[in-house]
């Protein structure tokens, strides 16, 4: 059985592309643990710890995979924005300038372990403060990295450019975890 540790529906929508065969659970670690360690890396650590919040409640023969993603631009993360001022800010700083989004996964199978960061490259349009404030208006952006959403941009154009994976941007890099999910016969 798989199960994905993760509250996102994000994430649940993406999983059922590749198997309707999952369960969902809540991880049991507090993501504000590590804000001492803001670094690049710190998608990738938050996915492991996560993963490890839930390793004794899955059973060994189960697959777990948690994933966690961040903004990351100019040295610095761009996460959940705390409020529409915080998500304002965000998209100001983020308007016309290419950004990198990162997810880190990781996936405990049996006795192993899989660890990996993927990254996108999204480059945004320039936008007007009459734009950004119709957008933090329409889109439930509170609980998206960097305070956007991707799956909404058709209406806002936002983003000019994307290089790399679409899913990423997402939250759940759906080829990369693909891959690793048949290497172990588990699709």
């Amino acid at each position: 059985m798989i199960i994905l540790g993760s509250t996102s529906p994000r994430r649940k929508e993406l999983l059922t592309k590749l198997t309707s065969d999952f369960r969902v659970i809540a991880p049991l670690f507090d993501e504000h643990n590590l804000s001492a360690k803001l670094s690049r890396n710190y998608a990738l650590e938050e996915s492991y710890n996560k993963a490890l919040s839930l390793k004794d409640k899955v059973n060994q023969n189960d697959c777990l995979i948690c994933v966690d993603t961040i903004v990351y631009f100019e040295n610095k993360i761009y996460g959940k924005p705390k409020d529409l001022n915080e998500a304002r800010l965000f998209l100001e700083k983020l308007s016309n300038k290419t950004h990198e989004v990162i997810s880190g996964y990781t996936i405990f199978y049996k006795n192993e372990i899989i660890k990996k960061e993927v990254t996108t490259y999204v480059e945004f349009n320039k936008f007007s403060e009459e734009e950004i404030t119709n957008y933090i208006n329409s889109i439930n952006i509170l609980d998206k990295a960097g305070a956007y959403s991707i799956q909404d941009d058709k209406n806002f154009h936002l983003i000019k450019k994307i290089e790399g994976s679409f899913s990423n941007v997402m939250g759940f890099p759906l080829e990369e975890i693909k891959n690793d999910l048949e290497k172990f016969n588990l699709l």
